[in-house]
């Protein structure tokens, strides 16, 4: 199973996504031993970086695909009330930029020499001036629609706690058309992953930080199946197909459930206990903040569950929290549904609301009928 036909979007988002992780992973190492020093303050390195990752992700895309929109966590805002924050990150989108034209060959594109990089749009895409800079940003921070049209959905740093203390994080980016994902791509900069080890020995922690490469990325089409390939800093390494499906069945004592500890949450975490416990499985299991990161732990078969039991029904989630990482987990070969056995809809804007979607579940087919029950289980308890 191959690059799909229309592989063209694919590798576009490969590259922009490549790039993006490049620039977030430069930012960490340059706080050395400052890492874990700072939140995501106005002027922090996690706001810094995600404003700068995500005008290069939109300038990268908007390059090739003009007429698409967008839709992005940051808007401009803050940037033009802050003229120094501002020049932070037109130096970081200057510094990507060197690296861009470094990179271009005689015809002005960008070589990316490993397979299945391709080639990146002209290094001439890039923002020619801060105002530049924030039109682009712009593009994703004030983006409402997601249910018509082709749309790209992401979030520059997936995970901000987790980044400013050196831990796991997530690039994210998906494209929607007509409010559904078609092409998903999630690059894990921090991730330590041998690509070309068995699966069945995955193990995604917080800790287990890929401190001298780039880690890796995951990708898929619809209908043609999720791959996982290293990140160097000069391009990606060789595709490989992650099939879940040819993985035997487990059994329910065996599970191991994704979780959140770190931080505020809208979500019941205790409720997420119980249903651990009604299935038999020990608690916690895989323990990883940002959200994107669970749907990559699921995708590489190092945890088997997620559930999202909100605290009430008028809890609402992000998209960008979300979009891409359901369809690596779905081709892989996964199932996620909300509580009321229906698909995930992305099409009704910045927001995933509890009228629409209600919860997530996401687990094997195998095993899904038996995580839903002991879920449906778990709210009876609360009551009308």
């Amino acid at each position: 199973m191959g690059l799909p036909p229309e592989s063209a979007q694919l590798r576009a988002a490969l590259q922009a996504v490549h790039a993006a992780s490049l620039l977030t992973k430069s930012v960490l190492r340059s706080l050395k031993n400052n890492v874990g020093a700072e939140t995501k303050d106005d002027d922090s390195p996690v706001t810094i970086a995600d404003f700068a990752a995500q005008a290069l992700l939109i300038s990268a895309l908007h390059a090739v695909y003009p007429s698409d929109a967008f839709i992005g966590e940051e808007s401009a805002d803050a940037l033009r009330q802050n003229e120094a924050l501002a020049d932070r990150v037109w130096s970081l989108v200057l510094r990507a930029k060197e690296r861009a034209y470094a990179r271009q060959d005689g015809n002005g594109v960008v070589q990316m020499p490993r397979e299945g990089a391709g080639t990146l749009a002209s290094a001439d895409s890039f923002p020619t001036s801060k105002e530049e800079m924030f039109e682009r940003i712009d593009r994703g921070g004030k983006g409402q629609v997601t249910g018509s049209g082709r749309v790209w959905v992401m979030d520059p740093v997936d995970g901000t706690a987790t980044f400013m203390q050196g831990k796991q994080y997530a690039v994210a980016l998906c494209l929607l058309v007509d409010g559904v994902q078609q092409v998903g791509v999630v690059g894990c900069p921090n991730l330590a992953f041998d690509v070309h080890g068995p699966l069945r020995q995955t193990r995604v922690h917080e800790d287990q930080v890929d401190g001298v490469g780039y880690g890796v990325v995951l990708s898929a089409a619809k209908g043609h199946g999720t791959y996982v390939r290293a990140m160097q800093e000069d391009g990606l390494g060789e595709p490989r197909l992650v099939d879940l499906t040819s993985r035997p069945t487990k059994s329910l004592t065996d599970l191991n459930l994704v979780e959140t500890t770190v931080g505020k949450t809208s979500l019941c975490q205790d409720e997420h206990m119980l249903v651990a416990e009604s299935l038999g499985s020990s608690w916690p299991g895989t323990v990883v903040w940002s959200q994107q990161m669970k749907y990559v732990a699921l995708t590489l078969g190092a945890t088997d569950v997620m559930v999202r039991i909100p605290k009430t029904k008028e809890r609402f989630t992000y998209i960008w929290d979300h979009a891409g990482g359901h369809i690596l987990y779905q081709e892989a070969g996964g199932m996620i549904k909300d509580f009321d056995g229906k698909p995930v809809d992305f099409s009704k804007g910045r927001q995933i609301k509890g009228e629409a979607n209600h919860g997530m579940i996401a687990a094997m087919p195998g095993i899904f009928d038996a995580v839903d029950k002991a879920v449906q289980d778990v709210l009876a308890r609360r009551g009308p």
